[in-house]
C-alpha cells in the first residue's frame, strides 16, 4: 500500500491544478445547497417500521378526520376571561380567522363552532383555557418546515391580544425541534471556529498552514452536505444529519489535514524538497489517514443494522463527511501542499519556535520510558480508573426524544406546558388503542357494546385518568341506536361528527380509543400500562371476530425504537469489532495489536458512558450546559457514541502505532520504538485532541439536546483517550506484549530495515 500511495503521490503531484479546480467545482456546488438542506430534511424517522406504533400512527393518520401527521392543535388562555365569556370568544374568534388564512390550515375546531355539551372535551380544568383543533389539508414536511413561522405570527397576535396562544401537536414538536437543531448548529459554529483558529495557530505556528488545514476542513464539509442534499431529494433524512455530520467532519478534517500538513513540514526540513517531502507523506501519514477513513466508515456502517430510519440517515452523514475527508485528504491538500511548497510556513508567529522536530529528548519520550518501567502497576492503575467511572453505566435508561429536548422558552413547549396544567400530565402523549376489522364494520350494535366494555375495563386500570372512544359521545345510548345515529349523516350535529370522526373512520373498519394517564409518555409507569395492555389487557379481551388492535402514541414508539436500539446493539458492536479488527490486521500486520486496541477502547467506551449519564442523567453539572436531567438519556446517543467513539479511536490508535511500527521497522527495539513513536506523535495526537475536545464541546454547548449529549460524550472520550489511554495503557500495553506485538502468521518478528533512495528519483 505504501508504493501504491507513493505512485498516488506522484500523480496528484503532477495534476495538482487540475485536481484544485476540480475540488473547486464540487466545493462551490456544495456551498450553493447547503443553506437549503434543512428545509428537506424531517423530524421524524424514529418509528420501527412494522412496529404496532408505526401501523397505529399510519392508521390514525389515514384512517381518521382530523388526525393527519399536519394536523396541529391550538392551545388558547386568556388570564382575565373565563372560557366562553363574551371577550373569550371574541379574541378566540380573531385568532381562528387568522390561522385560517394561513397556508395550508383547512378548518379549526373550537368551542365556538362545538355545543355545550361537546365544548366542555375541549376545556380542563383551566376554566381560562380552552384547545382546538386545526385541519390541515398540505403535506405534514411544509407544515414542520413553516411552524415555527406560523408560531411565531400566532404569538405575536396572541400578545396584542393580552392572551397565550400556542401551537402543538407531533408537526409543531418536529418543526421546532429542526428549528432547535438549526439554531444549535449556528450556535456550536460561533464557538467552535474562533477556538479550531487559535488552536491551530498554537499549532502550526504560521498563517498559510492554519488556513490550508481549515480551508480543507470546510471544503470536506460543504462537498458532503452536498451528497446529503441529493440523496435528501429522494429519500427522508433525519434532521440530526447535519448536526452529527458537521461535529464528525470538523473533527475528523481537522485530524486529517493536521496529521498530513504536519508530516509535510517536518519532511520540507529534512531535505527542503517538495517532491520528495510530498511522496514521503503521502506513503506515511498518506497510508494513516486512509485506513483512518477506511476504519471510521466501517464503525458507522455497523449502524445499518438498526431499524430506525433516524439512525441510518445519521449513520448515512457520517459516511459522507468521513469518505469526503479522506479522499480530499488525499487529493486536494497534498495538491495545494504540491504548489505551496516550502511557503506552507510562511506567516510564521513570531514568539513561536517554527521547529516542528527537536534534537533533544523531549518529556513524551522521558515520560514512556518512566512509565514502562513498572507496566503492570500503571497498566492496572489506568484500567481501574476506567471501569470506576464506567460504573455507572449499568444503570443507563433510554427514552425517545420527546418535547422535554425542547428548551423551556420554545412556543411549542410552553404550549405542551399550559395544556398539561389544564388537563393533566398525561395530555401531551396519549396513548392510542386502534382497533381494525377488514370484513367487518365496527359501527354495528354489538361492535359498540364491545367497545363501551372495554373502554370501562380500561378506565379501571392503574394511572389511567380518562379513556376517550366514539361511544363517549353518546352516553347512557342504547348501542343499536348509536349504530343507527352513525350511519346516518344527518342525524348527527355538525359538531358531534366532528368529534365521532376523530374515532371512527369513515368505512366503519377503524375505531379508536385513547387512554390518558396521570403519568409522563416517557415514565416508567406509562410504560408498564402499554406493555400490560400489549401483553395482557388487549390479547384477553375479547374483541369482534376478526378484529385486530395496535398500539400507538409515544409511549409505544419510545418502547419499539428502545427495543430495536437494544436489540441492535450487540449484532453492531459484533460486525464493527470484526471489521475494526480485519483493518487493523491489515494496516498493522498484527494479531494482537488490533485486539488490544479494541479491548482498551472498550473501556474507554464504558468511562464514556459512566460520565454521560452522571452528568445528563443525574444531573451532576448539567446546569452548565443549560439542561435538566431527568434520570434518561436519549435512546439514540449511545448506539451512535459506540460507532463514533471507535471510529476516531482508532484514528489515534492507527495514527500512534503506525509510527511506532515505522521506527520499529528501522532498529528492531521495542521499547526504544515505543518511546520514539510517543515523542514523535504525542505532541501532535494531544494537539489534535484539544481540537477534537473543542469542536465537540462546542457542540454541548449548542441548546440542542439530543447534539448536547452526543458532543459531550465525544468530547468525555476523545479527553479520555488522548490522556489515560495514549499516555499510559497504549505504551505500557504493548511494553509488556514485547516482540509479539509484530507477531503474525508467516513472517519473522523483526522486519528489516528498508533503506530508501530520495524517492523523486523511484
Amino acid at each position: 500500500m505504501h508504493n501504491v500511495l507513493r505512485i498516488w503521490g506522484k500523480g496528484v503531484y503532477k495534476a495538482r491544478w487540475f485536481i484544485i479546480v476540480a475540488w473547486l467545482i464540487l466545493i462551490i456546488l456544495g456551498g450553493s445547497v447547503f443553506a437549503k438542506l434543512p428545509s428537506l430534511l424531517s423530524g421524524g424517522g424514529w418509528d420501527v417500521p412494522n412496529s404496532q406504533s408505526a401501523i397505529a400512527g399510519e392508521q390514525l393518520a389515514s384512517q381518521f378526520a382530523g388526525r393527519s401527521e399536519s394536523s396541529l392543535t391550538l392551545v388558547l388562555r386568556d388570564p382575565d376571561h373565563a372560557v366562553g365569556t363574551p371577550e373569550y370568544k371574541d379574541k378566540l374568534k380573531q385568532i381562528v380567522d387568522r390561522l385560517k388564512t394561513e397556508e395550508g390550515v383547512a378548518d379549526v375546531f373550537s368551542i365556538l363552532t362545538a355545543s355545550e355539551a361537546v365544548s366542555q372535551g375541549l376545556i380542563g380544568t383551566d376554566k381560562n383555557m380552552s384547545i382546538a383543533f386545526i385541519d390541515m389539508n398540505i403535506k405534514a414536511d411544509y407544515v414542520m418546515n413553516n411552524v415555527t413561522l406560523y408560531q411565531e405570527r400566532l404569538v405575536e397576535q396572541a400578545k396584542l391580544l393580552g392572551v397565550e396562544a400556542h401551537l402543538v401537536g407531533t408537526t409543531a414538536f418536529q418543526g421546532e425541534n429542526s428549528e432547535q437543531s438549526k439554531q444549535g448548529l449556528a450556535k456550536a459554529e460561533m464557538i467552535v471556529f474562533p477556538l479550531i483558529l487559535l488552536i491551530l495557530l498554537l499549532i502550526f505556528r504560521s498563517v498559510v498552514a492554519t488556513i490550508t488545514s481549515l480551508v480543507v476542513t470546510i471544503s470536506s464539509v460543504l462537498v458532503a452536505m452536498g451528497i446529503v442534499y441529493v440523496v435528501a431529494n429522494q429519500v427522508e433524512l433525519s434532521v440530526f444529519v447535519t448536526n452529527s455530520a458537521l461535529m464528525l467532519g470538523l473533527g475528523i478534517g481537522i485530524d486529517y489535514s493536521l496529521f498530513m500538513i504536519n508530516r509535510f513540514k517536518q519532511e520540507l526540513e529534512n531535505n527542503n524538497n517538495t517532491i520528495d517531502a510530498l511522496l514521503r507523506t503521502m506513503e506515511t501519514t498518506g497510508h494513516t489517514v486512509l485506513f483512518s477513513a477506511i476504519t471510521v466508515i466501517a464503525a458507522l456502517s455497523a449502524l445499518f443494522v438498526v431499524p430506525l430510519p433516524a439512525i441510518k440517515a445519521i449513520a448515512f452523514g457520517g459516511i459522507a463527511v468521513v469518505f469526503v475527508a479522506g479522499l480530499i485528504s488525499l487529493s486536494l491538500l497534498p495538491a495545494i501542499l504540491g504548489v505551496l511548497g516550502a511557503r506552507i510556513n510562511k506567516g510564521k508567529i513570531p514568539f513561536l519556535s517554527s521547529s516542528t522536530t527537536s534534537p533533544k529528548t523531549s518529556g513524551w519520550k522521558r515520560w514512556t520510558k518512566a512509565i514502562m518501567r513498572r507496566p503492570v502497576v500503571y497498566l492496572l492503575a489506568a484500567l481501574l480508573i476506567l471501569a470506576a467511572v464506567a460504573v455507572p453505566a449499568a444503570g443507563m435508561k433510554l427514552y425517545s426524544p420527546d418535547m422535554q429536548i425542547l428548551p423551556a422558552d420554545t412556543g411549542v413547549r410552553q404550549g405542551f406546558a399550559m395544556l398539561e396544567q389544564s388537563f393533566g400530565k398525561g395530555a401531551t402523549s396519549p396513548i392510542s388503542i386502534v382497533l381494525h376489522n377488514e370484513k367487518t364494520d365496527l359501527r354495528t350494535a354489538d361492535a359498540i357494546t364491545t367497545i363501551t366494555t372495554l373502554q370501562t375495563k380500561l378506565e379501571r386500570g392503574n394511572d389511567v385518568a380518562h379513556v376517550s372512544s366514539v361511544a363517549s359521545f353518546f352516553p347512557n345510548t342504547d348501542a343499536a341506536v348509536v349504530t343507527d345515529l352513525l350511519k346516518t349523516e344527518s342525524t348527527l350535529p355538525a359538531d358531534v361528527r366532528k368529534m365521532t370522526d376523530r374515532y371512527l373512520s369513515q368505512d366503519g373498519h377503524t375505531a379508536l380509543l385513547e387512554l390518558q394517564l396521570d403519568q409522563y409518555g416517557a415514565s416508567d409507569a406509562s410504560k408498564d400500562v402499554v406493555i400490560q395492555l400489549r401483553d395482557t389487557v388487549l390479547p384477553e379481551f375479547a374483541l369482534p371476530e376478526g378484529t385486530s388492535f395496535s398500539i400507538g402514541g409515544e409511549t409505544m414508539q419510545g418502547i419499539d425504537s428502545s427495543k430495536a436500539i437494544n436489540d441492535s446493539l450487540l449484532p453492531a458492536l459484533g460486525i464493527m469489532l470484526v471489521l475494526i479488527f480485519i483493518i487493523l490486521v491489515v494496516t498493522f500486520r498484527s494479531i494482537l495489536l488490533p485486539l488490544k486496541a479494541i479491548i482498551l477502547n472498550l473501556f474507554s467506551v464504558a468511562a464514556t458512558y459512566g460520565i454521560l449519564v452522571l452528568v445528563f442523567a443525574k444531573g451532576y453539572g448539567v446546569e452548565i450546559f443549560n439542561a435538566q436531567a431527568n434520570g434518561y438519556i436519549i435512546h439514540f446517543v449511545p448506539i451512535l457514541l459506540l460507532a463514533l467513539l471507535f471510529g476516531l479511536s482508532t484514528d489515534y490508535e492507527v495514527f500512534l502505532v503506525s509510527r511506532i511500527k515505522e521506527e520499529y521497522n528501522k532498529t528492531g527495539n521495542n521499547d526504544e520504538s515505543i518511546a520514539e513513536g510517543m515523542e514523535k506523535t504525542g505532541p501532535l495526537i494531544t494537539g489534535a485532541a484539544i481540537l477534537m475536545f473543542a469542536v465537540f464541546a462546542g457542540f454541548a454547548f449548542s441548546g440542542a439536546l439530543p447534539i448536547q449529549m452526543l458532543g459531550f460524550g465525544m468530547a468525555v472520550a476523545i479527553a479520555l483517550d488522548a490522556t489515560v489511554v495514549r499516555m499510559f495503557l497504549v505504551p505500557v500495553a504493548m511494553k509488556l506484549l514485547g516482540r509479539m506485538n509484530w507477531w503474525f502468521p508467516g513472517r519473522s518478528q523483526v522486519e528489516a530495515v528498508q533503506v530508501r533512495k530520495p524517492l523523486s528519483n523511484q
